[in-house]
C-alpha cells in the first residue's frame, strides 16, 4: 500500500493499535462470500440447499459460502501481468480481460497471472478474442463463480456483501414512501429496497447513462421496477424533487475498506477532496427531504473524515451509526 502520512494518521484515528491488523486483513477477500437472495422470486433456505451455501444468522435473505485461500501459487515461466483491480478479481476466480492486461510474456498457453508486487493470483489458459485473454482455472482464493448460472440469469441472486445488505434494512422502506437513491449504480441497494418493500415509490438517480444502464440491467434481471433519472445528485433540488421521505447517499469514496486490496495508493489531498465532494450530497439531501425525513449515508471506506465528519451537521440528528471492520467482523470495512 502507498498511503501518505495523512492517510495513515486518518486510519490510526479509527484503528489505533489495531492498524496493522486492518492493513493485513484487507489484503485478502472476506472469509465469507455473500449473496442476496431475491425473496420475491425464491426462498433463501431452498436456494441455500441447491447451491450448497449457508444461511446468515442475522439477515433472512443473505446466504454465503466459506472462502478458502491458499498461501501461494507457483510462478510459471509463462506469465500474464495484470493491473491491480484485475489481479484482485482474478484472486477471487474471475477471468482476465484485455482492459486489465499490462503485458503478456508467454510461449505456451498455460500461464500464471501476476499482479502488483509480483503476486501470483491465478493460473489458466491463454485464449484468443472474443472472450477473456486468460480463462482462469485456479485462483489464489476459492470463491464461487455464479454469474454464468441460471440462478443469476433468472434473477434469483444478487452478489452483495453483508455490510451492503444492512443498508436497506437501516433505511427500512414502508409502503407509499417516496424514497430516493441518489447514487443508484450499480443497483444493489436500490433493488434491495424494492425487494423489501415493492410498494414504496423509489427513484434511482445517477449522473451518467452508462451507470443508469447498469441499474436498468439489475432491475430487469431481478424483475423489479423503479423510476430512474439521470442527474448529478449534488444538485438534486434542481430536479424539482421535494418532500422526500427517505434518501440514500452512497457517494464516491476512497474505498479504503474494500477487500481484497493487493495494491492501493492514496494521499491526503484525495481524501480532503472526497470529503468536500461528499458534503455536497448531504447539502442536496437537506434541501429535498421533508421535515423529519431520513437520510441514510453509506460508504465502503473507514476514515472519520469520509464518514462521521461528513454527516456532522447541526441540521441532522444522528440516530444510528453502524461500522464494519475487517479485522473484527470478517467483512470489508464500511460505515
Amino acid at each position: 500500500m502507498e498511503y501518505d502520512q495523512f492517510v495513515m494518521d486518518e486510519l490510526r484515528r479509527v484503528y489505533g493499535s489495531q492498524l496493522e491488523d486492518f492493513l493485513r486483513e484487507i489484503k485478502t477477500p472476506p472469509p465469507r462470500f455473500y449473496l442476496r437472495v431475491n425473496t420475491r422470486l425464491s426462498d433463501p433456505e431452498k436456494l441455500a440447499r441447491e447451491l450448497g451455501a449457508e444461511l446468515d444468522d442475522e439477515l433472512e435473505e443473505a446466504i454465503y459460502f466459506q472462502v478458502k485461500c491458499s498461501g501461494s501459487l507457483p510462478l510459471r515461466r509463462d506469465i500474464v501481468i495484470v493491473d491491480g483491480p484485475t489481479a484482485e478479481s482474478v484472486m477471487q476466480g474471475a477471468h482476465v480481460y484485455s482492459a486489465g492486461v499490462i503485458e503478456v510474456r508467454a510461449k505456451s498457453r498455460y500461464v500464471s497471472v501476476v499482479g502488483p508486487g509480483g503476486v501470483v493470483v491465478g493460473e489458466g489458459e491463454l485464449r484468443g478474442p472474443p472472450g477473456p485473454v486468460v480463462e482462469v482455472k485456479k485462483s489464489l482464493c476459492d470463491v464461487p463463480s455464479l454469474r454464468e448460472t441460471r440462478w443469476f440469469s433468472d434473477g434469483l441472486i444478487y452478489v452483495q456483501g453483508k455490510p451492503s445488505q444492512f443498508v436497506a434494512h437501516v433505511l427500512d422502506p414502508r409502503p407509499g414512501e417516496l424514497i430516493v437513491d441518489a447514487t443508484a449504480a450499480p443497483g444493489g441497494k436500490l433493488t434491495h429496497i424494492l425487494q423489501l418493500e415493492p410498494h414504496a415509490r423509489v427513484i434511482g438517480i445517477d449522473r451518467t447513462q452508462s451507470k443508469l444502464n447498469k441499474v436498468m440491467e439489475a432491475l430487469a434481471r431481478l424483475r423489479l421496477e423503479a423510476t430512474l433519472l439521470r442527474y448529478d445528485s449534488r444538485y438534486l433540488w434542481e430536479t424539482g424533487l421535494r418532500g422526500v421521505d427517505k434518501l440514500l447517499v452512497d457517494p464516491p469514496c476512497s474505498a479504503l475498506g474494500l477487500r481484497p486490496k493487493l495494491y492501493d495508493k492514496k494521499d491526503g489531498v484525495q481524501l480532503l477532496r472526497l470529503h468536500n465532494y461528499q458534503r455536497q450530497f448531504i447539502e442536496a439531501a437537506y434541501r429535498v427531504l421533508r421535515p423529519g425525513g431520513e437520510l441514510v449515508y453509506s460508504t465502503c471506506t473507514v476514515t472519520m473524515l469520509e464518514n462521521e465528519e461528513v454527516i456532522d451537521d447541526p441540521r441532522f440528528e444522528i440516530e444510528y451509526l453502524l461500522r464494519f471492520h475487517p479485522q473484527t467482523h470478517g467483512t470489508g470495512g464500511s460505515s
